[in-house]
Formats: structure tokens, sequence, C-alpha cells
């Protein structure tokens, strides 16, 4: 089951860096929060790719670490969905709207990120 878990997030990673490319395209404003939370999509994905690369075992046994980023690939597909859905552009003209989604993903990356970091370390720990 852990194995699974662990495919099924590599898998929807790659989709959801396909995701961030066309919701940077369709979505982006020059305000801070869409810079944030395109910079911590950067970061993140940097941090992604380099904890996949070292295949490490710490990171494919912990299930709640991969269901977290399952659950945000998720949430950002959904993101994409209503962007690419949406005929009258009304969500799009709505800066709110994407505004606290944004403020939310930016606090969940920030959270992965740190916690991604804390678990490279104790795995160098242990080794």
């Amino acid at each position: 089951m852990k194995k699974i878990i662990y495919y099924l997030r590599i898998v929807l990673f790659t989709l959801y860096l396909i995701a961030m490319f066309l919701l940077i395209d369709k979505i982006y404003r020059a305000n801070f929060f869409c810079t944030l939370y395109f910079l911590l999509n950067f970061i993140y994905s940097f941090i992604m790719i380099l904890t996949i690369l070292s295949k490490k075992k710490i990171i494919k046994e912990t299930i709640s670490y991969n269901i977290l980023n399952i659950g945000i690939y998720l949430y950002s597909f959904m993101l994409l969905k209503i962007t690419y859905s949406n005929t009258t552009l009304d969500i799009l003209s709505n800066e709110i709207y994407f505004r606290n989604n944004f403020i939310m993903l930016s606090i969940l990356l920030i959270g992965i990120i740190i916690y991604s970091l804390i678990i490279n370390k104790e795995s160098k720990k242990d080794n």
C-alpha cells in the first residue's frame, strides 16, 4: 500500500507540473499572492524532484506525507478545472477567489517544504 501511494504521488506530481504551467498562462496576475504562490510552487517542485531522485526509504514509507502531497495535487487540479471550464470568465475576474485559494495553497506548500526538509535532515542523521 505504501508503494502504491508513493508511485501515485509521483505520477500526480508530473501532472501537477503540467497543471502549474497551464495555470500560469490563465491566471497570472502581478500581485503579491500570485507571485508568492508561483514562487513557492517553484521551490516546492525543486524539492520534490530532489526527494524523488534521492530515493530515500523514509519518503516512500511516510504515508501521511504522500497523501498530503496528493491532496495538494488534487486541489490544484480542481483549481485548473474551474479555470478552464468557466466560459463566462466570472471566476477569472474574481481576484478574491484566487487570492484565497493562493493563500491557502501557499500555507500548505510552506508546511510541506518545511516538513520535507525535516524528513531529509532526519534521514541523514539515521545514516
